[in-house]
């Protein structure tokens, strides 16, 4: 008689692999490209702001994008957001410019976070040449990326080994002019499980590869 609780197979293989080269420290991969992005994750959702309303909103809202929930803060100083149109779609960028903007409390097992980062003007308007970073957080590891000049088409994701606690958002300087560093269509994502695997095995090997020439070194000195 076949039991009903054997895994399947592409689960049963994830499920060893993790095993044997899950690092005790958390990682994390950082993705400008949307595809490769979504071919390492699955159980993804998108929000993509289209319900909220072109006026003030209070400093922390609570979204879902998909099956995920989580929420945004903007702070210090908490200005809350204001929700701007722009050619029929949705920007969502914090009142005030200085405010950083922090997306947190994400749904149990979320390892990956992605969406479109760019900067607007006081009007909404897209404004191309501005630079604003990111950082993604998972409780161990720390990783930030800048992006110089992104458009609201371009792409920018986090995919850790552990589950991600915050990814903050903001502006680098005001290089001369006040701009928003502003958030488009962000996707929350579980790991997809055979190529997850499969990117821990490469940092696994990546790892033991080293302390091999790291003994090896260490040999060779005596």
């Amino acid at each position: 008689m076949k039991s009903n609780n054997a895994l399947p197979k592409p689960a049963l293989l994830a499920a060893l692999l993790l095993s044997v080269v899950m690092p005790a420290r958390a990682d994390i991969t950082i993705f400008t490209s949307e595809a490769s992005f979504l071919s390492a994750v699955s159980a993804t959702g998108t929000d993509r702001f289209d319900d909220l309303p072109a006026s003030a909103l209070e400093a922390q809202l609570s979204r879902t994008a998909g099956a995920h929930g989580y929420r945004i803060n903007a702070g210090p100083a908490g200005g809350g957001f204001f929700p701007v149109m722009n050619e029929g779609d949705v920007y969502l960028a914090p009142t005030l410019a200085a405010d950083v903007v922090r997306f947190n409390a994400f749904s149990p097992g979320v390892f990956g976070f992605g969406g479109s980062f760019f900067a607007t003007d006081a009007y909404g308007s897209y404004v191309p040449g501005r630079t604003i970073e990111l950082t993604a957080m998972d409780g161990s590891s720390i990783a930030s990326y800048t992006l110089d000049g992104s458009s609201p088409t371009s792409f920018l994701g986090f995919l850790s080994t552990a589950p991600l606690t915050e990814v903050s958002l903001s502006t680098i300087g005001e290089q001369g002019n006040v701009y928003w560093a502003t958030s488009n269509n962000v996707v929350l994502a579980v790991p997809e499980p055979s190529s997850y695997a499969m990117f821990l095995v490469g940092a696994g090997v990546a790892a033991c590869s080293l302390r091999r020439r790291r003994c090896a070194a260490f040999t060779s000195s005596k």
